[in-house]
């Protein structure tokens, strides 16, 4: 499909500040239908830039990848550890086997029935139509055993208000993100970032924050529309005695630290577009205007040694990146009104 590049330059973004929010919102809403189809993210951007405009307006597909699975339980101890907490001794299957066994977890300590597995694992997707006697008994028994952990630990640990949320995972993921944390905390470079002082002041900062903003959209010929952007930023801080806003984002890789590189899956348009967004919460609610911003990717590998390091976001980074987020914004408003695709 070829498209009117020219006419996207012309188009005109105005952010309705009436509409800007910076709030809590838990990643199973946040993933959820409220904020799923209407709403332009930065990763729905990377879909329609990878895979096109069909792909884009259907949505992001929910496809299960076991490194997703890891980095969200990294990201999930290094930020929120205040609030969650993963079970030592309770593991467990790895992969979809282990999305089942927790879909089907059920807290009387009874098993669920072949039918109930059958039905579970289409919406699952672990082997669908082929799940065949053998496959089913070789399930249970991978899940029996964690069914019947969590059921003792549960029954022995009864959850209270104000405890902190448990998150249960596999043996290999527990051992890894321990290793992850240590040399994490260890950084003294990325503790710092995560958890700056000040002189006098300490600076404003969240974790797992979400941004949502209504942004008018003008494409020459035709009617303003209106469209949704939504953002969940890992980690931000604002400065007002130093007057800088800080956004870093937590990284694993399967590679050594030291091969990061933030251009191969355009990390720079995510740093770009969430530190345009976090600049406009700043005015609004903590009165900072014309702050200087940064970038980091706070990097952890995901295999032995375990290495981290900040890879800060340079001004050609911060420039490719907005550069990209602007023309795929653009492009989303010219693929809907020019060429009728809908959400």
């Amino acid at each position: 499909m070829t498209i009117d590049k020219d006419l996207i330059k012309q188009i005109k973004i105005t952010p309705i500040l009436e509409s800007l929010r910076l709030e809590d919102i838990s990643d199973e809403i946040y993933f959820g239908d409220q904020y799923s189809k209407n709403y332009i993210s930065n990763s729905r951007l990377g879909v329609l830039k990878k895979d096109g405009a069909k792909a884009f307006f259907e949505g992001i597909p929910q496809v299960y990848n076991s490194s997703f699975e890891t980095g969200s339980l990294i990201h999930t101890m290094c930020l929120q550890s205040e609030d969650y907490e993963v079970i030592e001794g309770v593991y467990k299957p790895t992969a979809k086997a282990g999305l089942m066994a927790d879909a089907l977890y059920k807290t009387d300590g009874t098993t669920p029935t072949d039918d109930e597995i059958k039905s579970m694992s289409y919406i699952i997707g672990y082997y669908k139509d082929k799940l065949t006697f053998n496959r089913l008994k070789e399930f249970r028994q991978k899940a029996e055993p964690y069914w019947r952990d969590r059921f003792i630990y549960e029954t022995n640990n009864p959850f209270k208000e104000g405890n902190k949320k448990r998150i249960y995972t596999d043996e290999r993921n527990f051992e890894l993100l321990n290793n992850c944390l240590k040399t994490l905390n260890e950084n003294k470079d990325i503790q710092n970032l995560l958890h700056p002082t000040g002189v006098l002041d300490t600076p404003i900062t969240g974790n797992e924050k979400t941004i949502l903003l209504d942004i008018q959209m003008e494409i020459p010929g035709y009617e303003p529309k209106v469209y949704k952007l939504k953002a969940k930023l890992d980690n931000f801080s604002i400065d007002k005695e130093e007057d800088i806003i800080t956004v870093n984002d937590l990284k694993t890789t399967s590679r050594p630290a030291v091969q990061f590189d933030p251009e191969y899956f355009s990390y720079q348009r995510e740093i770009a577009f969430y530190s345009w967004l976090i600049k406009l919460c700043a005015k609004k609610f903590y009165n900072v205007e014309n702050a200087k911003t940064k970038g980091n990717f706070l990097v952890v590998s995901t295999i032995p040694e375990y290495n981290t390091l900040v890879y800060p976001m340079t001004s050609k980074l911060f420039m490719s990146g907005w550069k990209e987020a602007l023309f795929l914004l653009k492009t989303v408003a010219y693929l809907n009104q020019v060429k009728g695709y809908e959400f």
